[in-house]
């Protein structure tokens, strides 16, 4: 028993586009780093920041590969996916040489 595959290309290029924006904003996302010290009025807490800006920024940018990889495939899947469904479509309009 086969199965067919469905998919909407129209959403996997949504998917890219709005995984590549998050990929962006992920990025430039440094308002925590802006913090001045002298703002939290104590050095413990200070100090607590500054040990979570640094572990967030490898935590970020470890997440912000791969959601840069996910929105690749994502767009790549839909310009593959409307590539292999119009060549289908052409095929089923060729004629086969021996009907002519």
């Amino acid at each position: 028993m086969a199965a067919d595959l469905t998919y909407n290309s129209g959403d996997l290029e949504t998917l890219g586009d709005q995984l590549g924006d998050l990929h962006g904003k992920l990025k430039d996302d440094g308002r925590l780093k802006e913090l001045n010290k002298e703002e939290v009025g104590h050095n413990k807490v200070a100090e607590a920041i500054d040990d979570f800006v640094n572990d967030w920024d490898d935590k970020r940018n470890k997440l912000n590969d791969k959601v840069e990889a996910l929105a690749k495939m994502a767009s790549k899947s839909s310009e593959e996916f409307t590539k292999a469904d119009l060549e289908l479509a052409e095929a089923l309009k060729q004629k086969p040489e021996d009907e002519s």
